[in-house]
C-alpha cells in the first residue's frame, strides 16, 4: 500500500505551548507543533491529542499500534496513562492536548458501575467520536476565552469526556483465572499489521484469530476487552480512515477508493463513511 506523501527527518522539532487551563482532574492546553518527530514518552495521566489543522500528514504510534494518515480537525489520538507514544507531522499543526487524571476515570467508572468499579483505556489512533468532539470544541472555546468558566461547567465537561471514553474506548476488567486477561502487545501488533496489510481484501475472523494464535471465540472476547470494540468495528473504522486518506490525496475516483479499501462498491463506502465520519466521499472531495 502506498501513501500520497512521504515523511522527512527534520532536526529539532519544537512544541509551542499556548494557554493552559486546569480544572481538578482535567487539564487542556493549546499546542503548535513544528514538522518533525515528537516523542511523547510516558505520563501518569491519560492523554488525548486533538488535531485542529486540516489535512495534516502524520505518522503516530502507541503500544504496538502504528498508523499513517491524513488527519482532519478533531481527529484524536488516545495514549493511556503509563503508555508511550510518538507522532511525526509533515507540516506544522495546531492541537489541543488534554490530560485526565486516573482518579477521575476511576471515580467515573465506579459511578457507572463498571465491573469491579475499574476500567482501563486502550490506545487509539486517529479516532473520531461526535460526543468527544463536542466536549473538545467546548474546551477549545474555553482556551480562547479571556477568563476561565465556572468550575461546575468544567467539571461537567470532564465527567462527560470521562464517561464517553469509558463507554467507547475502555478495556473492561474480567474476573476468573488470570484476572484481567487481554491481548499481549505482540499479539496486538501482529493483528494490527495484518489488518492494515489486508484492508483491500476479504478479511475473516479465522484469519485474524490465526494471526493472534488463538481460537475465534477467544479472539473476539480479548480483542473487545483490549481495543474497546469488536474486530468488525475496528476493521470498518480502519477502512473508512484509509478511504478518507486516499480521497484527500485526490489521485483516485470514489469507486477506485472503495475497491482499494475493501468495500463492495461505492455506495457501501458512502454508507459506512457517513456512519463513522458524518460525511460522504463526495463531500470530502468537495471540501
Amino acid at each position: 500500500m502506498t501513501y500520497p506523501f512521504k515523511f522527512t527527518n527534520i532536526e529539532q522539532p519544537s512544541l509551542e505551548l499556548g494557554r493552559l487551563r486546569e480544572w481538578g482532574g482535567m487539564a487542556a492546553r493549546q499546542v503548535r507543533a513544528t514538522p518533525g518527530k515528537h516523542n511523547g514518552g510516558t505520563a501518569p495521566e491519560h492523554r488525548l491529542i486533538f488535531y485542529l489543522t486540516p489535512d495534516v500528514q502524520t505518522e503516530c504510534a502507541s503500544e504496538g499500534l502504528r498508523q499513517r494518515r491524513i488527519s482532519a480537525p478533531y481527529d484524536f489520538d488516545l495514549v493511556p496513562a503509563g503508555a508511550s507514544g510518538f507522532w511525526e507531522d509533515y507540516t506544522a499543526c495546531d492541537m489541543v492536548a488534554v490530560r485526565l487524571n486516573r482518579s477521575l476515570l476511576a471515580s467515573t467508572a465506579e459511578a457507572l458501575a463498571l465491573p469491579g468499579g475499574r476500567a482501563e483505556l486502550t490506545p487509539r489512533l486517529g479516532a473520531r467520536d461526535p460526543l468527544v468532539e463536542h466536549v473538545l470544541r467546548a474546551l477549545a472555546a474555553e482556551l480562547e476565552a479571556p477568563a476561565p468558566a465556572g468550575r461546575i461547567y468544567a467539571d461537567s465537561l470532564a465527567v462527560a469526556l470521562s464517561t464517553r471514553l469509558l463507554q467507547n474506548f475502555a478495556a473492561l476488567g474480567a474476573g476468573g483465572v488470570g484476572g484481567r486477561q487481554t491481548l499481549s502487545k505482540p499479539q496486538v501488533r501482529r493483528v494490527v499489521e495484518f489488518v492494515e496489510a489486508n484492508l483491500d481484501g476479504e478479511l475473516t475472523l479465522e484469519q485474524v484469530a490465526e494471526v493472534a494464535g488463538m481460537s475465534i471465540p477467544h479472539l473476539t472476547t480479548l480483542f473487545r476487552r483490549t481495543m474497546g470494540q469488536s474486530v468488525h468495528a475496528y476493521v470498518m473504522e480502519r477502512r473508512v480512515q484509509r478511504a478518507r486518506t486516499l480521497l484527500l490525496g485526490r489521485r483516485m475516483t470514489i469507486a477506485e477508493v472503495a475497491l482499494e479499501t475493501g468495500f463492495a462498491h461505492q455506495s457501501h463506502l458512502a454508507r459506512w463513511m457517513r456512519r463513522l465520519l458524518g460525511v460522504t466521499p463526495s463531500e470530502i472531495l468537495r471540501a
